[in-house]
């Protein structure tokens, strides 16, 4: 299972109305993308006004009421969900997104980030993630949050989704400074290099060694190794996404969430 980041009305995104990376490249190169359920059958589109309306009407219920709870002295204002915003998206996919995470907990614990992964590595089995995550530090990328909110707070919380799954939801304010603050420990990085890091550094393998001479007879690789990835090198893609979705966030008062 793949994994999205999604800016952008939820009304937008509960309809279908959007279209991943990976849908977007296919119909620039003529191709038909499908996007199916966990039981294969296709995710259409909704198209019946009336249906968006009901969407729309149950999200902003859910927001107004999610916000009126908060504690804090002052109302705190829900974000636009008119449909016809647009919206940013990308896919880090789980590799990516686990070496970001695996490196705020290596920061957040002060220890080395391991060089590589391989593809198909779980983030979360692994045990500074695991010791990261259980000191339940004020940091949303290491508290397994789901969605960001557009709202002036620096909070992270569990809370029903409007589809009533039950999820950690943080805010956009509190993922910025996150990422503004491992920006400044890690790299000191302008925002024209924290851009190519999307472009230049996207899934692209390390090679592995070079078969060597051992008495005489040379090591054949394993053929069933898997593709290795430099953690920081994956790790500054997922960063360059959210840091993308942040700023469109920031600037159309919108939230972000993991699509997967």
């Amino acid at each position: 299972m793949g994994m999205d980041i999604y800016s952008g009305t939820l009304t937008r995104y509960y309809s279908r109305n959007w279209k991943n990376i990976t849908q977007q490249l296919a119909e620039e190169n003529g191709q038909k993308c499908v996007v199916t359920d966990g039981c294969g059958n296709e995710i259409k589109p909704v198209e019946d006004p009336a249906e968006i309306e009901q969407i729309r009407e149950a999200v902003s219920t859910w927001a107004e009421n999610l916000t009126a709870s908060l504690p804090t002295d002052k109302p705190m204002p829900i974000w636009d969900e008119t449909t016809d915003k647009d919206y940013y998206t990308d896919k880090p996919d789980w590799e990516a997104y686990g070496a970001l995470i695996m490196l705020q907990a290596c920061q957040s614990l002060n220890c080395p980030l391991p060089e590589y992964v391989e593809s198909g590595w779980n983030a979360y089995d692994e045990p500074v993630v695991k010791k990261a995550m259980s000191q339940k530090l004020a940091n949303s990328l290491l508290s397994d949050t789901s969605i960001w909110l557009p709202i002036p707070e620096k909070s992270i919380f569990t809370a029903p989704l409007p589809t009533g799954d039950e999820v950690t939801i943080s805010t956009v304010e509190l993922l910025k400074q996150e990422l503004e603050e491992l920006n400044r420990q890690m790299w000191q990085a302008d925002e024209a290099t924290i851009l190519s890091w999307r472009n230049d550094k996207y899934y692209v393998p390390a090679k592995h060694p070079e078969p060597k001479l051992i008495l005489g007879f040379i090591r054949r690789p394993n053929k069933t190794q898997k593709e290795r990835y430099r953690t920081e090198d994956l790790a500054q893609c997922a960063y360059s996404m959210l840091y993308q979705a942040v700023r469109f966030a920031t600037e159309q008062q919108l939230p972000i969430l993991l699509d997967y």
